[in-house]
């Protein structure tokens, strides 16, 4: 069994949506609709600039 993959978004610890039935990778973000890679990358650089 794979280990369970963890939200990519920036201090997330939630566990990432799991693969769909029909194949496919899996997500890299959990369920939360405000974690994508639009939001990821916004919460990155604004890190990033203090």
């Amino acid at each position: 069994m794979e280990p369970v993959k963890t939200c990519i978004y920036p201090g997330c610890d939630r566990p990432a949506v799991p693969p769909h039935p029909a194949g496919g990778p899996q997500p890299a973000f959990c369920d939360r609709e405000d974690h994508n890679a639009l939001t990821a990358h916004q919460k990155r650089k604004e890190l990033e600039n203090g």
